[in-house]
């Protein structure tokens, strides 16, 4: 061989050789390689998992996010159409939140632009050992941007809660939003009133969900749900009371939602249910979840407005704390 054609040969080696590694230092130092989190996506939703949930787990939870969620809520008649606003991202962990992190690099470039106070989040979130709701292992950011999930066998239940706690905090009507905020028209009752009416129709929807997995479907569950949740809350062996006297065991405080507010809020779906009907009670969260109202009265405007349904519950229509 010419020395010429050794000499090309030789620099074409180099040059395959310098490309791959430089293509290798490339592969290795970007977002998706260096990140904490596999990434996928749920419609406009971006969905961060855990690398160390199991490969398996991680394949079902982006596979059936929205059969869990939104799927659900159609199934159950709790939404008549997927409503305009969702969480911005789903963040999929592995028994705890410690993972989510504001330096992670996917998360860094993915939400670039969000507000500095989405980083804060993350990391309050991710310090907090207990930050799941006693309900489920789940929890969702006030404003309904963000859904965290433990992943589990049972994560289902835990996604479809805090779905339906994003979903009717990022759709409530402009005028309900602003009465949250922490300036001069912050209303501290109505906040309260919503945080209550949420609830109940979150812990309806996860509830629902998980009797209908022995009862064949939706249908069955609402005739079940009066007595079966119920001993959820109320049974001597409540799970919810059970991780309720872990965390005052741990922490020497009351979570943010105790117990008894769970239990207020089941009894007062049921009573709904039994009072005013399966149709009633379906319409009123349709209103709720998707925003199409102006009051908390007018989205119970099914069952004769919030207050007064509040009233006829319980005896007066002071919000159960």
């Amino acid at each position: 061989m010419k020395i010429a054609a050794k000499n090309t040969l030789r620099k074409a080696a180099i040059i395959v050789i310098g490309l791959s590694m430089i293509s290798a230092i490339v592969i290795l130092t970007s977002a998706p390689v260096q990140s904490r989190f596999v990434e996928a996506r749920h419609g406009g939703a971006l969905v961060f998992m855990d690398k160390y949930v199991p490969r398996p787990l991680r394949a079902e939870f982006s596979r059936d996010l929205g059969e869990a969620t939104e799927g659900f809520l159609l199934e159950a008649g709790l939404l008549e159409a997927i409503p305009p606003e969702g969480p911005v991202a789903f963040f999929a962990g592995d028994r705890h939140y410690g993972v989510i992190s504001a330096d992670d690099p996917l998360i860094r470039k993915r939400l670039a632009g969000r507000p500095s106070s989405d980083f804060v989040l993350f990391r309050s979130i991710g310090m907090n050992f207990y930050a799941n709701e006693l309900v489920t292992r789940s929890v969702a950011a006030q404003d309904g941007s963000y859904v965290f999930v433990n992943v589990d066998e049972d994560w289902r239940a835990s996604a479809l809660h805090a779905y339906a706690h994003a979903i009717a905090a990022a759709n409530a009507p402009a005028a309900v939003k602003a009465s949250f905020k922490p300036d001069q028209g912050f209303d501290p009752d109505l906040r309260f009133a919503f945080r209550f009416a949420d609830e109940t129709l979150a812990l309806l929807a996860s509830d629902l969900f998980e009797l209908s997995l022995g009862l064949g479907g939706a249908d069955g569950a609402w005739d079940a749900f009066p007595e079966a949740s119920a001993r959820r809350y109320a049974g001597a062996d409540s799970d919810v009371m059970e991780r309720q006297a872990e965390i005052i065991m741990a922490t020497y405080d009351l979570p943010q939602k105790s117990a008894v507010f769970y239990a207020a809020c089941n009894s007062f779906a049921s009573w709904i249910l039994r009072e005013r009907g399966a149709d009633s009670l379906r319409a009123v969260a349709r209103s709720f979840f998707s925003g199409a109202y102006s009051t908390l009265d007018e989205a119970f405007s099914p069952i004769g407005g919030f207050y007064a349904s509040v009233e006829a519950w319980k005896g007066d229509a002071s919000i159960p704390l």
